[in-house]
């Protein structure tokens, strides 16, 4: 039996006959899309439940895109380098958020997530030139790697309470950032974690941090200071490399171990 469909221009492969459920997949599309909450095929009425991997990937044509609450994931490169896009609203019902699933959305300016939103996968926004600033919702317990790479625009962000780690590299090269808010339940800052983010002049460490990486704020030019929680046990090698602004520094008394240089 064929599983895939296409109703209003938008096409669909059906994912579970007896729940009913299907996915956006690969098709031609250009404009402004809606994606229904149901579709109906061969009088059957299907919910639809997630973006599949690739579905908008490279429709460069494509400026705006309105998800129904039933969408609950959002698949690896599911709009990859849509540079159309100027702002997108993730609903509430979605949970994750793939691996580059927007990476090369140049054109984003605003992104509204959820309060559902548990992960953000690997390169998700990754070359967002256009984000100026970003709220990660209490919900996300994880920011994947690259995750925010070299999102030049970028000014303010925001990490909810429920986050307990950012991912290597995840803010990388983020030049324009100029204020970073940690929840209390970051328990580990990725290795180049937040790189060459020239616009930092001040950063506080929850409590909550055990464990800084790998140059993790290399580069970071602009500090001035950095204030450390006491549960920090480790200091990956140059975590604060190239940090020339830096007037002091105080190590906690609970760091164990501290990288060369």
């Amino acid at each position: 039996m064929k599983n895939n469909f296409e109703e209003n221009g938008i096409r669909y492969n059906v994912t579970d006959r007896v729940n009913k459920t299907v996915e956006v997949i690969k098709g031609i599309y250009t404009g402004s899309i809606v994606i229904p909450e149901t579709v109906v095929h061969n009088d059957v009425v299907y919910s639809v439940t997630s973006i599949g991997d690739w579905a908008f990937f490279g429709w460069t044509c494509l400026t705006s895109i309105t998800m129904g609450n039933s969408v609950k994931s959002i698949g690896d490169y599911a709009f990859y380098g849509c540079e159309g896009l100027t702002s997108i609203t993730i609903p509430n019902s979605v949970t994750s958020i793939g691996e580059r699933a927007f990476s090369g959305c140049s054109g984003l300016t605003s992104i509204a997530m959820g309060n559902s939103v548990k992960s953000i996968g690997d390169w998700a926004f990754f070359g967002c030139e256009g984000l100026t600033s970003i709220n990660i919702p209490i919900s996300v317990t994880n920011i994947g790697g690259h995750a925010f790479y070299e999102c030049n625009g970028l000014a303010s962000v925001t990490i909810g309470d429920s986050v307990t780690s950012i991912g290597d590299w995840a803010f990388f090269g983020c030049i324009g950032l100029t204020s970073v808010t940690m929840g209390n339940s970051v328990k580990s800052i990725g290795d180049w974690a937040f790189k060459g983010c020239k616009g930092l002049t001040s950063i506080t460490i929850p409590n909550s941090v055990t464990s800084i990486g790998e140059r993790a704020f290399s580069s970071c030019s602009g500090l001035t200071g950095i204030t450390m929680g006491n549960s920090v046990k480790s200091i990956g090698e140059r975590a604060f490399s190239y940090c020339s602004g830096f007037a002091s520094i105080t190590i906690p008394n609970s760091v164990k171990s501290i990288g060369d240089s």
